[in-house]
């Protein structure tokens, strides 16, 4: 792979810009059962942050993984979720976030979610976690949660070369608790 996410056209200014975006705009991809709409990335903004939103129905969760440089934040806004965290230094909780609802994961925690009931979450992380997304999700124009015939589950060997480009290591064996 190279250093750099690959060449999909993206809707969004190739470098810092002043813009708006109406709810069906950004860059969506489709990752699993869900739809992910970048709404700004490193690029626009000189490598600071990514902001996205996720769409989705109650489904399995994704695979447990930790960031060795990346925070990254949940917060829902429509629906509820639950997430796992695992500091692995004493910090181990699961709750379930219904709209309102914030978690905050710093790097190095290990932590999965799954949607409980359908809904959006908005996504602030260090910049550059969404070229993970782009490495691995399909690319779409079509808004809203993806139907079963859209969904696309990337390979696990695709999505663990791409997570160790991209800063998202996945714990294999890793036990979700209650």
């Amino acid at each position: 792979m190279s250093d750099t996410a690959p060449a999909i056209p993206s809707a969004l200014p190739g470098a810092p810009a002043p813009y708006f975006l109406d709810e069906v705009q950004g860059d969506k991809l489709v990752m699993f059962d869900q739809l992910f709409t970048l709404l700004t990335t490193g690029t626009q903004n000189e490598g600071q942050f990514d902001a996205f939103v996720t769409e989705g129905r109650p489904g399995r969760p994704v695979p447990a993984h930790y960031h060795a440089l990346t925070h990254e934040t949940f917060f829902v806004l429509e629906g509820a979720i639950r997430l796992w965290m695992d500091d692995r230094n004493g910090f181990r909780e699961t709750r379930i976030l219904e709209a309102g609802g914030f978690g905050f994961v710093p790097k190095g925690t290990v932590h999965s979610y799954r949607i409980e009931r359908t809904g959006r979450i908005f996504g602030v992380t260090s910049a550059p976690f969404t070229d993970f997304f782009r490495a691995v999700g399909a690319p779409t124009d079509i808004p809203g949660i993806p139907e079963p015939d859209r969904f696309h589950i990337p390979p696990f060997e695709r999505m663990a070369a791409a997570g160790a480009q991209y800063d998202v290591n996945f714990v294999e064996g890793y036990e979700l608790f209650d």
